[in-house]
């Protein structure tokens, strides 16, 4: 074994040697990190890429791609460049409180700057805590100094985070004081005080003053407040607050609510009126209507009636221009008639007529006598042979006296 280490004692030395070197003469920069060397000449160079680099017995120093500050409630998970339990800070009315959150940011990716935050910080703890971790607890507390505990606990959290992150990245607002005029509540005294406000530009935008992480090319990558812790004495005033303000909030809203009430009371017998009013107006329109359907009934069946009466009249007027024509008819066709007979009559004497008179009379006489007993049954005195005979003499006198009324001449004229 001697014997071998004798026999490689140049080649062992060489590799010791070389085991010694090898790291003085390379590094290599892991992945979201970046390293600066400081050669023996005083030149620094900063290796941002992950990989193998020449040290060449340069002195380096590592710093994070990105640093983060932890403030939150919680212990950070994994590993923050900066972990602490919130930021204390103090309000314009004076209270207290603590600001919980978290912030992410990143380093300036050119040379020239990182070697510039390096030769004011000289590490990744040192920019860590003496850069972010003091921008960012003045950036709070600059923040908290433009609005009261209360505002910041009710109304303005969501500014606040807007604020605090704005003053981190561009730097502390410019600010000047502001009169207020505040009345205390034990006293009822009115209290004129000056107040931090921002100042704007014409076109509204507030005014920074010089941002050192700006100096140094950081930036804020991410960023949020996740909860806030107030005093005691602040939580007890806003709470004593709140419940005043609760009991005008509910006095207003029952007076609100009953004052709502009379209204809808009102606005419900209105309805009920107008309904009513309608209702009846209904009714009305309704016998409006049936009235003037009865009118329009009556107007057309007495309009039917003096149609039918005119053309009664109308029917009475031709019946009776009818029966006077039929009654001159009758008088035309009873002259005719009458001129008719006489011209007869007077052309063969009323023969045909005085026959038919002497003819029916005679029948009739024959009837009446055949049912005449004309030989007595009994006889009183007489011998039965009388030379005249009553029925025949009877019989006689009838035709006698027919003749003579009706003058008829039973001779045969010769003309």
């Amino acid at each position: 074994m001697l014997s071998f280490l004798m026999k490689h004692f140049k080649v062992i030395l060489v590799v010791v040697i070389l085991f010694i070197l090898i790291p003085s003469l390379f590094g290599i920069n892991n992945a979201g990190q970046r390293t600066l060397i400081q050669y023996p000449t005083g030149t620094l160079v900063v290796k941002f890429e992950p990989g193998i680099y020449m040290r060449l017995f340069g002195r380096i120093t590592v710093y994070n791609d990105v640093i983060t500050f932890d403030f939150d409630k919680s212990k950070s998970i994994g590993i923050a460049s900066i972990d602490q339990k919130g930021i204390a800070v103090r309000y314009q009315d004076g209270g207290t409180g603590t600001i919980y959150g978290k912030a992410r940011l990143s380093l300036p990716n050119d040379e020239p700057t990182m070697i510039s935050a390096h030769k004011a910080f000289r590490s990744n703890q040192g920019i860590a805590h003496k850069l972010i971790k003091t921008v960012t607890e003045e950036s709070m507390n600059l923040t908290a100094g433009l609005m009261t505990s209360e505002e910041a606990y009710t109304e303005k959290r969501g500014i606040f985070t807007e604020w605090s992150r704005d003053q981190l990245q561009n730097g502390k607002y410019k600010t000047e004081l502001k009169q207020i005029v505040l009345s205390e509540e034990s006293t009822g005294k009115r209290i004129i005080r000056n107040i931090p406000v921002i100042s704007f530009s014409k076109q509204g935008l507030a005014f920074h003053l010089d941002s050192d992480l700006k100096t140094y090319g950081i930036s804020v990558s991410g960023y949020q407040i996740t909860d806030w812790d107030f005093e005691r004495k602040t939580l007890n005033q806003i709470s004593v607050k709140r419940e005043a303000t609760m009991a005008i909030i509910t006095a207003k809203a029952q007076a609100e609510q009953a004052k709502q009430e009379a209204i809808t009371a009102e606005e419900k017998g209105k309805a009920a009126v107008i309904k009513a009013k309608f209702e009846k107006e209904v009714e009305k329109q309704r016998a409006v209507t049936d009235a003037e359907k009865k009118k329009e009934v009556a107007i057309i069946s007495a309009s039917q009636k003096v149609e039918v009466a005119t053309q009664g009249r109308l029917e009475a007027e031709q019946k009776k221009l009818a029966a006077v024509e039929y009654k001159q008819e009758q008088i035309y066709r009873g002259k005719g008639d009458s001129e008719y007979k006489k011209l007869v009559m007077s052309a063969d004497g009323a023969l045909a007529q005085k026959l038919e008179a002497w003819i029916t009379v005679n029948r009739h006489y024959a009837d009446a006598m055949s049912k005449q007993k004309w030989v007595p049954e009994i006889q009183m005195g007489g011998n039965g042979s009388g030379k005249s005979n009553s029925a025949n003499d009877l019989l006689s006198l009838f035709l006698a006296k027919t003749a003579k009324d009706i003058s008829l001449n039973m001779k045969v004229p010769n003309k």
